[in-house]
């Protein structure tokens, strides 16, 4: 049997997390959603997701924080998950280690799903 590629969503509005967590399932993907950046990088450590997606903007940590805290302590793909589009934004986020930057509303939940794919076949 083939292994189900699970991905962790790290988004504070619950209803694109679940719209978009809903898409990935039905796919036949394993999701994972937290709603704000704390507590990231044990799930991580716990729940060994091969692809986060990441917001940037939440309460309590936002993104930016658990790229630092994540940097080089992980092997999964980090992919920022935003609706901000400064260049500075997508340059400060690839600085801090993440592996790419996806704006949120490019993006159907089929789409997301296609992407997702892209990524993980390139992973390998």
């Amino acid at each position: 049997m083939e292994k189900k590629h699970k991905i962790l969503i790290v988004e504070d509005e619950p209803e694109l997390a679940e719209m978009f967590s809903l898409g990935l399932r039905d796919a036949g993907f394993e999701v994972l959603v937290l709603n704000d950046g704390l507590g990231v990088a044990v799930k991580i450590k716990e729940a060994k997701p091969d692809l986060v997606l990441l917001d940037l903007v939440m309460p309590n940590m936002n993104g930016y924080e658990v790229l630092k805290e994540t940097k080089d302590k992980t092997n999964c793909a980090i992919y920022v998950w935003s609706n901000l589009t400064q260049s500075r934004e997508i340059k400060e986020a690839k600085k801090l280690g993440a592996d790419g930057y996806l704006i949120k509303s490019d993006f159907t939940p089929k789409g997301l799903v296609e992407k997702v794919k892209e990524i993980l076949n390139h992973k390998q």
